[in-house]
């Protein structure tokens, strides 16, 4: 039996691990299912910022998978109630997608224009424009309007290959500005983990995280004390592990996929 089995909790990252875009990665699926039957406590922890969990649970549903809201924490979700519990109705303005919006309006705060704004909250957008960057700009001068972004991810797998992340915007609000976010929420932020962990209702050494990018999972395990474990069947691959475990350091446990903890 694999040692990471006897763990009580798996904070497991999505894409890259259990699929690539709307494409489900068979093992992956089937691990879960074998994880769910020895009565481990699973959350799926993703730095998604375009969807709601709402969304992702019916996704899980087409793969197969039976999953509550409860076991799903997106980089939306945890924005939504990072920003809650500082400011109950906050006035935000986003640059993301209707999942970043669901989430945020779930948890009482106030989605306003620009003019309005308390909050500047940077999330992906695949219908980005030259307005919706306008306006993100004109608020990141601003030094009054707290800067939020939901993740750091530069790019995301999709089912035919590498996308544009959060990152991109960071990015170019930073060559503009100068400005990073004050606070990042998602992966390898501290921030998402241990919203995770109390989720779980377990402590960092009870759990091991599981993703597909040292730079990202891994690093977030590393910033909570949980082990790690790399998959090799999303963004890092054979051609480019031993690049990143030069650059980034090695994980506890590299496997091909997920299903490899059951061979």
């Amino acid at each position: 039996m694999h040692p990471l089995l006897n763990k009580k909790g798996f904070i497991l990252d999505v894409d890259g691990v259990i699929c690539r875009g709307r494409r489900p990665i068979e093992e992956g699926i089937k691990a879960v299912k074998k994880l769910k039957d020895l009565g481990k406590k699973i959350i799926f922890v993703s730095n998604n910022s375009t969807r709601s969990r709402r969304i992702f649970v019916d996704r899980f549903s087409s793969f197969g998978l039976d999953v509550c809201e409860d076991e799903v924490l997106l980089a939306t979700f945890a924005t939504a109630r990072f920003i809650a519990r500082e400011r109950r109705n906050a006035k935000v303005f986003t640059t993301g997608e209707s999942g970043l919006i669901e989430e945020l309006e779930l948890a009482g705060i106030r989605v306003v224009d620009y003019d309005e704004a308390e909050y500047l909250v940077v999330g992906s957008n695949r219908e980005i424009n030259y307005e919706i960057m306008t306006k993100a700009l004109r608020l990141c001068l601003r030094r009054d309007v707290r800067y939020i972004a939901t993740n750091p991810d530069r790019i995301f797998p999709g089912e035919d290959g590498p996308i544009p992340g959060t990152g991109m915007i960071i990015g170019a609000l930073y060559w503009m500005t100068g400005r990073m976010p004050d606070v990042i929420i998602g992966k390898p932020s501290e921030v998402i983990m241990r919203e995770a962990l109390r989720m779980l209702g377990l402590r960092a050494e009870d759990v091991v995280v599981v993703g597909d990018q040292i730079e990202i999972d891994v690093q977030a395990g590393r910033a909570i004390g949980a082990e790690t474990l790399l998959v090799l069947s999303g963004v890092t691959t054979r051609d480019n592990l031993n690049e990143k475990i030069q650059k980034f350091g090695k994980p506890d446990y590299i496997l091909n996929h997920l299903g490899e903890l059951f061979d």
